[in-house]
């Protein structure tokens, strides 16, 4: 399944509305939830640098959340640079704000590691619930694929590099 961490603002997709109500997504310089184009359009973006938000991505992947999780359900996380089709240089604008308010120029190059990061782990958690041996299921790692990289990633997957140029 390919997972992109920008989320297409429909208040009627239950993912969107749930992550607006925690108040989840990246702001722009006003303070209001950053709006960015992207594959469905109009979408927001998952501040993947917080960790309670990271935890409750990674949650989402529980077969209770995600319809069709299970064990052996592999990730491809795409577009997670961040990519925004409309913004400048192809990603978010430097002044974008996490939500403790640090911009984003300061932690653009973290943003993929951390979405990574959340995949991997909310992949563990669902294998070690639904698994018989949920001890062993644990200490596995999910089948994670990201377009993003940072120094470290390769603790969480394998990278894909099909769209680089070299």
């Amino acid at each position: 399944v390919i997972i992109d961490p920008h989320v297409k603002r429909d208040r009627n997709y239950y993912f969107f509305k749930e992550a607006e109500q925690k108040k989840l997504y990246v702001k722009n310089k006003a303070g209001d939830d950053y709006d960015g184009w992207c594959w469905p359009g109009a979408s927001s973006y998952l501040d993947v640098t917080n960790p309670e938000v990271r935890s409750w991505f990674g949650g989402m992947l529980q077969p209770g959340k995600f319809k069709e999780s299970t064990t052996n359900l592999f990730v491809w996380n795409d577009m997670n640079e961040p990519s925004v089709f409309n913004g400048p240089e192809v990603s978010m604008p430097k002044d974008a704000k996490n939500l403790a308010g640090v911009e984003h120029r300061e932690w653009h190059n973290l943003y993929g590691f951390f979405h990574h990061w959340a995949s991997m782990r909310g992949g563990k958690e669902r294998d070690a619930l639904a698994a018989p041996g949920a001890a062993l299921a644990a200490q596995q790692r999910p089948f994670v694929l990201t377009r993003s990289y940072f120094a470290g990633s390769q603790r969480f997957g394998a990278m894909w590099t099909g769209d680089n140029a070299a």
